[in-house]
C-alpha cells in the first residue's frame, strides 16, 4: 500500500492514516503504538491481575472479594491439558463464544493452573507486536502472550502468520479469546460480496489466516447442568443471585453483561448521551419492582417523565431514539429493556439493572403504584402489588389496594391487612381480620392468630388456633405448639408435634428431635432426622450429627465387644470393660472388669484391684487382684499393692514392696521413697 497504507485498531477505534469509515467514529489519540517491553520485566503469571487481562469487573458490595469463585466449566477438561501441552511445544489456542460466554475467566483460571512460573505480556491494543520476533525469550523460562479479544491485534503491525508462526517455533504460548460474531467474520469472508467491500476485508483475509493456525474451544454462552450444579455448591452471594435470577441468561452473561450495561446507562444523561432513553429503563425497572412484570410501553412512556425532570438541563433525544438505544442488545448479550415473548408488545428490563437497584434500596417513584394499579387486571396480581408496596414502606399505598379486595372477601389481602395493623399497634383491628380470614381458609390466618393471642397470654386459646394450623399442615405451628407444651410439662404431646413439625421439615424441630434421641441412645433415628436438619443448614447440627455417629459406631463397638466377651473372649471383656467406663457406663464395666480378673487376665486383675481400692476404699476386697498382678510381674501392681497395705496399716510390707517398686523405675514409688525421706 505504499505511503497511502492505512493501519488501524477495530477494536479499539483507533485510526491512524488516511482512511473513510462509515458511521459513528470515536477517535483515541496516543504518542504513538508502544513496544514490548524487555521480557525479564514481563509480570509472572502468578501476580497476574485478571481485570488488569480483561476478566469482567462484577459490580462491587462492600465486604465481598473483587471476583466471584471461579466455577469450573465443562470445556476445562480440553482447555487445561491443552495449555498444559502447549507449555512444553508452544501453540496458539483461542476461546470462542458469545461476548459474555466467560471466555476471558476460563481462558485466564487455565493459565493460572497450567502455567505457574511462566511470564506473561498482554499488550495494549495498539502495540506494535513486530519487535516480539527479535527478543531474546530463554526456553529455560516459559512465555505467554495475552491476547484477549485477539481480533484487535490482527494487523500487519501486529498479529499476523509469519510473527506467530515464530513465536510458537520459539515455545512462546499464545492465549487469545474471540467472539463469535469476530470469528465468523474472519472465517465467512468471500460468503459475501458486501463483506469483500467493506473496510475491513484487509483485516477479515489476515483474521481467516491467524484463526486458521490455531486451536479453537468454544465456550458456550449458556451453563450446562453440571456447571450449574457446580455453581450451587459455592458459597458467593453473587453466584446465588445469578442462579436465581438468570432467566433465559448465561452465569457469566448475567455477571458479566450487567455491570457493562449499568455503566452505560449511567453514562446516558450525559450531554449528548440518551437521557430519555435512560428515563425509560429507569421507569422499567421501578415498574418491575413495583409488580408489573410484562410492561406495556405506553406504562413507560406515561412514568419516564418524572425521571426527565432528574436531570437538569437534560436535552433529551426524540422519543424514537430512545427507545433504540434502550432496546437494542449491547455488547452482544441483552437489551437494557427486552421484549416479552415474540410480539413485542410488553417489555421487561433486564434483570441485573433491577437487583442494582434493589441492592440500592431506592424507593419507587410515587407515581409508579397509580400507573402500575392501572395496568393490573387480575386481584391476586393486584395483591402482591400490594405487598411489594408494603416491602417499599409505602403502607398508605398497600392499604388503599389491600382495603377494596378485603372487603369483597379477598382472604390474602384480609391476611396482609392483619399483619399491617397489627405492626401499626391496632391488636384489636388484627385479630378480628385474622378470624375473618381464617374463616376463609386462609392456611396461614390460624397460626398468626395463635401469635397475636400469646402475646395477650391467652395460652389456651392460642394452643386451640396453633392446633387448627398444625392439622393444616402448619409446620411452624406445630413446632410452637410442642414448645408450649413442653413448657407446660405435657411432654408426650410435645413430642408428638415436634414430630410432625421434623416430618414437614421444620429445620429447628429436625434438630431438637435429633438431640432428643440421641439423648435416649437411639442413634440411627436420630441421625436421620439430624442429617436432613444439616441438610438445612441449621446451626450446630452438622456438628452434633458428627457425635452422634461417633457414638453410634462407639455403640456398635460395644456390642461387638460385648458378644466377644460372652464367648470367654478376656482381652475383649477388659477391652469392653475400659470402654464402657469411658462412656461412664459404671456399673457394666465393673462386671466385665471383674468377669476378666477372675478369669487371671493381667490387665484385668490391676484395674479391678486398683478400682476396689482407690474407687471403693475397698483395701482388703482389692488386695488380692493387685497381688495377684505383682506376682505376674506387674511393677505397677506392685506399687499399688504397697499403696493398699500402708491404707491397711501394714507399714514394713508397705514399704518393702515401694522399694522394689522404686528400684525397678517406676516414678511414683520413688517419689514416694523421696518424701519419706525428708524432714
Amino acid at each position: 500500500m505504499g505511503n497511502e497504507r492505512t493501519s488501524f485498531d477495530v477494536h479499539g477505534n483507533s485510526i491512524d492514516g488516511p482512511t473513510q469509515v462509515a458511521g459513528t467514529q470515536n477517535n483515541y489519540f496516543s504518542a504513538g503504538p508502544a513496544s514490548p517491553p524487555p521480557p525479564g520485566t514481563w509480570t509472572t503469571v502468578e501476580r497476574a491481575d485478571p481485570l488488569a487481562f480483561g476478566v469482567h469487573r462484577p459490580r462491587r458490595q462492600e465486604g465481598r472479594p473483587l471476583l466471584h469463585p471461579y466455577v469450573p466449566r465443562d470445556v476445562d477438561v480440553r482447555v487445561r491439558p491443552l495449555i498444559a501441552r502447549l507449555r512444553r511445544t508452544g501453540g496458539f489456542l483461542v476461546l470462542t463464544g458469545d461476548s459474555t460466554a466467560g471466555k476471558t475467566r476460563c481462558a485466564f483460571e487455565a493459565m493460572r493452573a497450567e502455567l505457574a512460573g511462566c511470564r506473561v505480556w498482554a499488550p495494549p491494543r495498539t502495540a506494535d507486536l513486530r519487535p516480539l520476533a527479535g527478543l531474546n525469550l530463554p526456553s529455560a523460562e516459559g512465555w505467554v502472550l495475552w491476547l484477549d479479544d485477539v481480533e484487535g491485534y490482527v494487523r500487519d503491525d501486529g498479529l499476523e502468520p509469519a510473527l506467530l508462526s515464530g513465536l510458537v517455533h520459539r515455545g512462546v504460548v499464545v492465549l487469545a479469546t474471540l467472539r463469535d460474531e469476530q470469528a465468523d467474520r474472519f472465517q465467512r469472508r468471500s460468503s459475501s460480496r458486501a463483506a469483500l467491500e467493506a473496510p475491513y476485508a484487509f483485516l477479515a483475509n489476515l483474521g481467516a489466516r491467524v484463526l486458521n493456525m490455531a486451536e479453537q474451544i468454544r465456550l458456550d454462552r449458556m451453563w450446562s447442568r453440571a456447571e450449574l450444579g457446580r455453581a450451587e455448591e459455592v458459597d458467593d452471594p453473587g453466584l446465588e443471585e445469578a442462579l436465581r435470577h438468570r432467566g433465559d441468561y448465561g452465569i457469566a452473561e448475567y455477571l458479566g453483561a450487567g455491570p457493562a450495561l449499568l455503566d452505560e446507562m449511567n453514562r446516558a444523561c450525559r450531554a449528548g448521551g440518551n437521557p430519555r432513553g435512560h428515563a425509560y429503563v429507569r421507569a422499567a425497572v421501578d415498574l418491575h419492582r413495583a409488580g408489573l412484570l410484562e410492561i406495556p410501553f405506553a406504562a413507560i412512556e406515561e412514568l419516564h417523565p418524572t425521571y426527565l425532570e432528574r436531570v437538569p438541563g437534560a436535552r433529551p433525544e426524540s422519543a424514537a431514539e430512545a427507545f433504540t438505544w434502550a432496546t437494542r442488545v449491547h455488547y452482544g448479550a441483552t437489551g437494557m429493556i427486552n421484549p416479552v415473548g415474540v410480539d413485542s408488545v410488553a417489555w421487561k428490563p433486564f434483570d441485573y439493572l433491577v437487583e442494582h437497584f434493589s441492592w440500592g434500596e431506592q424507593p419507587a417513584h410515587r407515581d409508579t403504584w397509580g400507573i402500575v394499579r392501572r395496568h393490573v387486571r387480575h386481584d391476586f396480581h393486584l395483591y402482591l402489588v400490594g405487598r411489594l408496596a408494603a416491602a417499599f414502606g409505602e403502607d398508605d399505598v398497600a392499604e388503599s389496594i389491600w382495603r377494596p379486595l378485603a372487603d369483597s372477601g379477598n382472604a390474602d389481602a384480609l391476611f396482609s391487612l392483619a399483619l399491617l395493623r397489627s405492626r401499626q399497634g391496632n391488636p384489636a383491628e388484627s385479630e378480628g381480620l385474622l378470624h375473618r380470614a381464617a374463616d376463609l381458609g386462609h392456611e396461614d390466618a390460624p397460626y398468626g392468630l395463635g401469635l397475636l393471642l400469646r402475646e395477650q397470654g391467652r395460652l389456651q386459646e392460642c394452643e386451640i388456633q396453633w392446633q387448627r394450623a398444625a392439622v393444616d399442615g402448619n409446620a411452624e405451628a406445630a413446632y410452637d405448639l410442642s414448645k408450649l407444651m413442653h413448657d407446660q410439662r405435657r411432654d408426650a404431646e410435645a413430642e408428638m408435634w415436634l414430630r410432625a413439625a421434623a416430618e414437614h421439615g421444620h429445620g429447628e424441630a429436625l434438630y431438637t428431635l435429633g438431640v432428643l434421641l440421641a439423648q435416649r441412645k437411639q442413634y440411627r433415628e436420630s441421625e436421620r432426622w439430624l442429617w436432613e436438619a444439616a441438610h438445612q443448614h441449621v446451626d450446630e447440627a452438622e456438628e452434633f450429627l458428627e457425635a452422634v455417629i461417633r457414638l453410634r459406631e462407639t455403640a456398635r463397638d460395644v456390642e461387638e465387644l460385648r458378644n466377644e466377651a460372652r464367648n470367654g473372649d478376656w482381652d475383649a471383656a477388659f477391652a469392653l470393660a475400659e470402654l464402657l467406663r469411658s462412656l461412664d457406663e459404671l456399673k457394666e464395666a465393673e462386671y466385665w472388669l471383674h468377669r476378666a480378673a477372675y478369669a487371671e487376665h493381667p490387665e484385668a486383675t490391676l484395674r479391678y484391684g486398683f478400682v476396689l481400692s482407690v474407687v471403693h476404699g475397698d483395701y482388703e476386697g482389692g488386695e488380692p487382684w493387685l497381688r495377684l498382678a505383682a506376682n505376674a510381674g506387674s511393677i505397677e501392681a506392685t506399687y499399688w499393692l504397697g499403696v493398699n497395705l500402708g491404707m491397711q496399716k501394714r507399714g514394713r510390707e508397705s514399704l518393702q514392696l515401694i522399694a522394689l517398686a522404686a528400684r525397678a523405675g517406676h516414678p511414683a514409688a520413688t517419689e514416694h521413697l523421696r518424701n519419706r525421706a525428708e524432714p
